[in-house]
């Protein structure tokens, strides 16, 4: 058997295999229902009621919706609740008489999915405002002081020369949202909340629609808990804002504009109270949350890497990009050996990449480009003084700090990097690719090493938009098997020996002859 064959047959193994074995997987477990692993959480509320008397207690129950899908468990307890709906929320209500320490408890399991809503940015301000339900969420009430004059000024100030919707909404979220946040359990309104210019969750939410309503843009509050898998007595205060014919979530207090994670349970609208009883009984709660992933394909699972980030508290981040390097640098090789497209190297355009989804990717190429346009530009007088290429090196990456710095300050300022964005990855991979950059110029000139960083950022764009693919990425949490896959292909591309896709122009006339 010759050494191709050899190789050929290990790669088919390589490839083969693991496609069998995750199979048997999707098979094992009742079939294939998805690439998105789906989070649920199963929600307990537990009671503890002491009362010499009758007693009685009030909650609220979820609704399934677009964004959540809500499944009632069999209830086990003290008492039968009553159930009813009050306005577009359901209530549920336990009462009885007192004695020893009672337990009530009811349960109920959570699908919830992200939601992002794109927001026509030209839409008017002044629109109509539809009649009807709608001008309850316009009005003023005891902790929403919409008709209150510092609210209305503050409103004014921040909306002026804007004529549409969107921009307006956003300098309102924008102001509250960079308030300070505090962790509080006094009650604060909108008044307390604007003078204060701090506030936790109901303070800012209570304020955010205050500016709203008092610009004649339906708003309200509503509410619910933000799920962990941990026992807890806080609930969470958000917002919606009818837009168009539709309300849309905000959050001012965790930077969610027009978006709401799967993790957040609704529980009410308006501005309730999540718990009520009556006054003249001792009384205890919490929530208790258990995370339940229904889609990992746990059996005969090698490795279940999911349940590996649950146990062991890895963040997914890690596990992420540690798949991902595989799979970019095979794409490199892909490009390289058979389009015929040079980089720098083969894991820098897969870093490149990677760093690109900590920053988002307008911002991520205006970095890059700048800092390559800054090395090119001082590496000229760095030559013509004839500093010596270590040395050089140091003033290069003094100099990318620098820059790298003020345009961070500009990204921040003008809202195009996020003030939450990881930064210290994408650092490190500039520092990376300007001493790759500097070294390229110094022995091939700057036309070489633009023309490289030009082919270099092609596939890095490229790999960037393949790797950011969430299904891909799940696919790879839960099949790490096809890591093997990608072994075999690679064995197949390093025995590749036909002509480069760019040189078939190049030599066109041998191909004809």
């Amino acid at each position: 058997m010759t050494q191709s064959k050899y190789v050929r047959i290990i790669a088919l193994l390589l490839i083969a295999l693991p496609l069998v074995w995750i199979g048997v997987r999707i098979h094992h477990n009742q079939g294939y229902v998805g690439l998105q692993p789906d989070h649920q959480y199963v929600v307990t509320y537990q009671m503890e009621v002491v009362a010499q008397g009758p007693y009685k207690v009030r909650s609220f129950l979820p609704i399934s919706s677009q964004r959540q899908k809500i499944q009632l468990r069999p209830q086990e307890g003290v008492g039968l609740p009553s159930i009813l709906l009050e306005g577009p929320n359901k209530v549920i209500r336990w009462q009885g008489t007192g004695g020893p320490t009672q337990e009530i408890q009811y349960q109920f399991t959570h699908t919830g999915q992200n939601i992002q809503y794109q927001l026509d940015e030209r839409l008017p301000l002044l629109a109509t405002v539809p009649q009807g339900v709608l001008t309850d969420y316009l009005s003023p009430s005891e902790f929403i002081q919409s008709n209150d004059p510092r609210i209305r000024r503050e409103a004014e100030r921040l909306t002026v020369g804007k004529e549409y919707l969107t921009p307006a909404i956003r300098a309102l979220f924008d102001f509250v949202n960079g308030m300070a946040s505090i962790h509080t359990s006094e009650l604060t309104d909108a008044v307390m909340a604007l003078n204060r210019l701090e506030a936790s969750c109901n303070g800012k939410s209570r304020l955010f629609v205050a500016l709203c309503r008092s610009l004649n843009i339906p708003a309200r509050v509503t509410g619910g808990i933000i799920l962990e898998n941990i026992t807890k007595k806080t609930s969470h205060l958000w917002t919606e804002v009818y837009i168009g014919d539709r309300w849309v979530p905000f959050d001012p207090l965790n930077g969610h504009f027009a978006s709401l994670p799967g993790h957040y349970l609704q529980l009410y609208i308006g501005d309730e109270f999540l718990i009520t009883h009556s006054t003249t009984q001792a009384f205890d709660y919490r929530y208790v949350i258990e995370k339940v992933r229904v889609n990992d394909y746990p059996v005969l699972a090698a490795l279940n890497i999911w349940a590996l980030m649950d146990d062991a508290n890895i963040p997914d981040n890690l596990i992420r990009v540690l798949l991902l390097l595989p799979i970019g640098a095979f794409l490199v090789s892909l490009f390289k050996n058979v389009i015929g497209l040079k980089t720098y190297g083969i894991f820098l355009p897969v870093l490149i990449s990677l760093a690109l989804t900590e920053t988002g990717l307008a911002p991520g190429l205006i970095l890059f480009t700048s800092i390559v346009g800054l090395v090119a530009l001082v590496n000229v007088p760095l030559d013509r003084w004839g500093i010596q290429y270590n040395s050089k090196i140091a003033l290069l990456l003094i100099a990318v700090v620098v820059v790298a710095l003020g345009l961070m300050k500009v990204l921040h300022t003008t809202n195009w990097l996020h003030a939450s964005a990881p930064l210290f990855f994408p650092i490190i991979i500039l520092t990376m690719i300007s001493e790759k950059l500097a070294k390229k110029i110094e022995e091939e000139g700057i036309r070489k090493a633009s023309e490289l960083y030009g082919s270099t950022m092609l596939v890095t764009l490229a790999i960037h938009f393949i790797l950011s693919s969430v299904s891909i990425q799940n696919f790879l949490l839960t099949f790490p098997e096809v890591i093997f896959c990608l072994a075999g292909l690679n064995l197949m591309l390093g025995k590749w020996i036909g002509l480069r896709v760019m040189e078939y122009r190049r030599f066109y006339k041998v191909i004809n002859a």
